[in-house]
């Protein structure tokens, strides 16, 4: 008899744990509310560097890099008794490399009366007929040299203030207009009013 009772015990415990295990089952039950999010994990290492592209094509160099300066008042007195004469204006974009590439333009400038409008001369220009006068400019490092010399041996230049303005143009060597670079333009055979159209400088 106590074999039975045993068994009929056994059953019931077995009976039991089942009914607990289907009670539990994710299908009848409602899921609990979520924990809290764990502290994040290490950053893992760095993956191998993907193949580097292919370079682009370089961009037309623009006009933008064009410099010029203000007009400047001549030094240049009105009785020269020398045979020539000087001043100098400082030119602080003039390195070596725009001595060497790039394109340097200077000109000068008689005002007019008012109406008859001023006109600009490009460097060097001569002028006079019986008694001539070259006006001519020499670029070094930070400077360009502006210089009317007479061109009659032995006489004086004399009035030396016939231009009475000057400005200078850089060009930067590589620097390109209309599709064309301004080192294969022959710039200082076109008007002053060419080349300020032409890089859009201001007057």
């Amino acid at each position: 008899m106590k074999t039975n009772v045993l068994s009929i015990k056994t059953v019931l415990i077995i009976a039991l744990s089942m009914a607990l295990v289907t009670s539990c089952s994710s299908e009848d039950g409602e899921d609990g509310a979520t924990g809290p999010q764990g502290a994040q994990g290490p950053a893992g290492p760095a993956g191998p560097q993907g193949d580097q592209g292919a370079q682009g094509e370089q961009g037309e160099p623009g006009s933008a890099n064009v410099m010029y300066s203000d007009w400047v008042d001549t030094e240049l007195g009105n009785s020269i008794v020398a045979s020539s004469a000087s001043f100098d204006i400082e030119a602080p974009e003039i390195g070596p490399d725009m001595l060497n590439f790039g394109t340097i333009l200077v000109y000068g400038r008689r005002i007019e009366l008012p109406g008859d409008g001023n006109i600009v001369y490009p460097l060097p220009i001569v002028f006079g007929a019986a008694r001539q006068q070259s006006y001519f400019f020499v670029a070094t490092s930070d400077n360009i040299r502006i210089t009317v010399h007479a061109n009659e041996e032995g006489e004086s230049v004399g009035d030396g203030s016939y231009l009475e303005q000057y400005r200078y143009v850089l060009i930067p060597g590589g620097v390109s207009t209309s599709g064309k670079l301004a080192s294969d333009m022959d710039l200082s055979k076109m008007s002053y009013e060419e080349v300020i159209e032409l890089f859009s400088i201001p007057e």
